[in-house]
């Protein structure tokens, strides 16, 4: 799992659900530090696009789907059946406006289950109920490493294709300026790698530059290239990234973690001690959220020069 939290919404109403107001879902899921997806679908053809359903966290399924193309009335069990038969287990919400002992006898007939049901009239307090949930279960320690390895892997790529784009919009002069930057640095930090270094000086490109930097190198190259940039000179890119994420990235990743109170992991890496607990994972979920969208929109600004 990454940090999207997304939802397949299946309901043959499109005037039903464009009606319904999705901001209080979308709100809530992102105060868990989660980024709220939200696709929905209105028939068949447009349900087979969306396949393979299991990358879906969760699937909101209308009762009464309206008659498919042989004029017969679908009917949501059995596409929820159907996914269940694919060993697909995302959490699902099965909902109609009839009473919720027909969608007990529906899910029943079909020995359906982990099935939640829900009156079409509060179908967004079940969701986001439900959705709490589910995300309770992966915030453990070992999911959440995982989790930031993933996205700081993210921001990896974006930082890349950002730092490509500016150094393509930059003189050659320039280039070789953060080439030779980049040279003098890394050879000061890691003599181990001196032979491909020494091809790189010999022979620098940006692939070459990019292939030779893990995550703190690529931000450092960006700050370097942002120096000669007309666009990135006054873009704000949003905080400490080296502190704020790659920093707590690195603790995760190489520290060995020990119970703190019964309220979290202490940390140590580098003869610097890190507390990761609650309220330490809610906001690093949410800057990298922050960093994310700020990244990609750059990205995108860039692409566009």
């Amino acid at each position: 799992m990454n940090l999207d939290y997304s939802i397949l919404w299946y309901d043959d109403n499109k005037e039903y659900f464009e009606s319904r107001d999705m901001e209080p879902i979308e709100s809530e899921i992102a105060s868990w530090g989660f980024q709220p997806k939200i696709f929905p679908v209105h028939n068949a053809v447009e349900l087979q696009q969306r396949a393979p359903f299991d990358q879906y966290d969760m699937l909101v399924v209308d009762f009464d789907l309206g008659e498919n193309e042989h004029g017969e009335n679908e009917h949501g069990d059995q596409f929820i059946k159907s996914v269940r038969d694919q060993n697909v287990f995302s959490e699902i919400i099965f909902y109609s406006m009839k009473e919720i002992d027909e969608l007990w006898q529906a899910v029943s007939a079909k020995r359906l289950e982990g099935i939640f049901v829900a009156n079409k009239n509060n179908i967004e307090q079940k969701l986001i109920r439900v959705a709490r949930q589910s995300v309770r279960k992966v915030l453990d320690l070992e999911n959440m490493r995982g989790i930031v390895m993933s996205e700081v892997g993210d921001l990896d790529a974006l930082l890349a294709s950002i730092f490509e784009r500016a150094m393509h919009g930059v003189t050659q002069e320039q280039q070789k300026i953060v080439f030779d930057r980049f040279h003098e640095k890394a050879s000061e930090q890691h003599k181990e790698f001196q032979d491909a270094l020494t091809a790189f000086k010999e022979s620098p490109s940006i692939d070459g530059l990019i292939d030779l930097c893990d995550s703190d190198k690529r931000w450092q190259n960006l700050n370097r290239v942002k120096k000669h940039h007309a666009l990135l000179k006054n873009t704000n890119f949003v905080g400490d990234y080296q502190k704020e994420i790659l920093w707590p990235r690195n603790c995760l990743a190489h520290g060995v973690p020990e119970r703190k109170d019964g309220k979290g992991f202490l940390f140590r890496h580098r003869d610097k001690e890190y507390v990761f607990d609650d309220k330490v994972s809610l906001s690093l979920r949410q800057r990298i959220l922050e960093y994310k969208s700020a990244f990609a929109e750059i990205d995108e600004v860039l692409a566009q020069q």
